[in-house]
């Protein structure tokens, strides 16, 4: 499974339908998620893969706002 794929495979868990989701889907314009989803998700992610999210992003000095953003971060630095 791909970084991308897992991180789709997260959103999808969070019970937000099963709108068509490529890198460039915006995760609040185009999926609709809010502070309290982007924090859930964030949870899942550590949860399903180990992944932190938050420490990754702020040591990477990104603020993700598409799946790719995400997808990047799932990335070992």
């Amino acid at each position: 499974m791909s970084d991308e794929e897992k991180v789709v495979a997260a959103i999808r868990k969070l019970g937000i339908g099963d709108p068509p989701m490529t890198a460039a889907t915006n995760l609040r314009d185009d999926l609709g998620l809010d502070s309290a989803n982007l924090i859930e998700l964030t949870v899942l992610v550590h949860t399903m893969y180990g992944v932190d999210l938050g420490r990754r992003a702020a040591e990477q000095n990104l603020l993700p706002v598409t799946i790719g953003d995400l997808t990047l971060l799932m990335k070992k630095p």
